[in-house]
């Protein structure tokens, strides 16, 4: 008996597909104010060249717009490719 068969690698990468995107938004609505300066500061400076370019406020709405999104995508791809087809049958 085969572990690793087409149907369970398909079955991983659905998981995968709806975890992921929930660990992070829950990761980035679970920042603290500190976290989310240093976060903001190392991508001016990688992105824009000076650490304090965008706003932290506009940068925090941000944050918690990506994390929203990121639980809400992870819920609907839950339901869509793991749930929906237990409750056709």
């Amino acid at each position: 008996m085969e572990l690793l068969t087409p149907a369970f690698v398909i079955l991983l990468v659905k998981i995968t597909i709806c975890v992921v995107p929930g660990v992070t938004g829950i990761f980035l609505l679970a920042l603290s104010e500190e976290k989310k300066r240093d976060l903001r500061d190392e991508f001016c400076r990688k992105l824009l060249g000076v650490s304090n370019a965008i706003p932290f406020r506009k940068f925090e709405r941000v944050v918690l717009v990506v994390g929203l999104l990121g639980l809400l995508f992870a819920v609907t791809a839950a339901w869509f490719l793991l749930f929906a087809s237990m409750f056709n049958k």
